[in-house]
């Protein structure tokens, strides 16, 4: 479900909004009003998701990543942990391979301040060439095999991660950068929801929520709650600063 909004709303950009700010918000207020408060049923323990996007109020200025990922989970123990995680969108050029908007000074002030930030690369076209093509492949086949057309499917997404580091030690600023590539659908549901790749420190938190100005605010924050069956929230999670964002209804 997730790969197949996120792919519909890349591939529905026209040529005149192709804009990463644009297709982020587009995908962000997508999968808000989706998945606002879903109820999930399979293998998993996690049974319930709320979600809900935010858009900075004011100027944009971050050493974070224009887009944070502010994540609670609670399990049936009575525990939870809470992280953040940052990601620097950028487009494909028009009929081109690069990202022109790349900068190596940008890349290097994010990495001081968040070693785990990615990269949330988007292209026109489809990316086919990624690094988690086969894990991807058999979690399509298993959704798909009810309908019987998983042997015609191929690993193809329209927006991945690639660590940031990861392209900083190779220089590639182009379509290269997808052999290293994770389909962000991939990226939420079985790396960020599992509470795998988060920034656990105060200052990441306090940056992700709003509350820590001195190293500006990212442009978006996209909240998401995830709940064990029998598990309850506690009032001692941190929520997002109602003075720095509004919420993307």
């Amino acid at each position: 479900m997730l790969e197949r909004l996120i792919r519909r709303t890349v591939k529905d950009t026209t040529s005149w909004d192709w804009d990463e700010d644009f297709i982020t918000r587009s995908i962000l207020s997508n999968l808000r009003n989706e998945f606002d408060d879903i109820q999930l049923q399979g293998r998993d323990d996690r049974k319930k998701l709320q979600w809900q996007a935010y858009k900075l109020l004011g100027k944009h200025e971050t050493n974070f990543g224009d887009i944070a990922l502010l994540i609670n989970i609670f399990y049936k123990d009575g525990t939870h942990l809470e992280g953040a995680a940052f990601l620097e969108a950028k487009k494909r050029d028009r009929r081109k391979t690069s990202f022109s908007a790349m900068r190596a000074q940008q890349l290097k002030r994010i990495l001081k301040h968040a070693p785990r930030a990615q990269y949330l690369l988007y292209d026109y076209e489809d990316i086919t060439g990624f690094q988690a093509a086969p894990v991807f492949m058999n979690d399509l086949r298993h959704f798909y095999l009810r309908h019987e057309i998983a042997d015609s499917l191929v690993p193809r997404t329209s927006a991945v991660c690639v660590p940031m580091d990861i392209a900083g030690a190779t220089g590639f600023k182009d379509t290269l950068l997808y052999r290293y590539g994770t389909p962000l659908s991939m990226m939420l549901a079985s790396r960020y929801f599992q509470g795998l790749d988060l920034d656990f420190s105060k200052e990441a938190l306090g940056v992700a929520s709003g509350f820590l100005a001195k190293f500006g605010h990212p442009k978006y924050v996209l909240e998401v709650t995830i709940f064990e069956n029998g598990s309850e929230p506690s009032s001692k999670t941190v929520k997002v600063n109602p003075q720095s964002y509004v919420r993307m209804d």
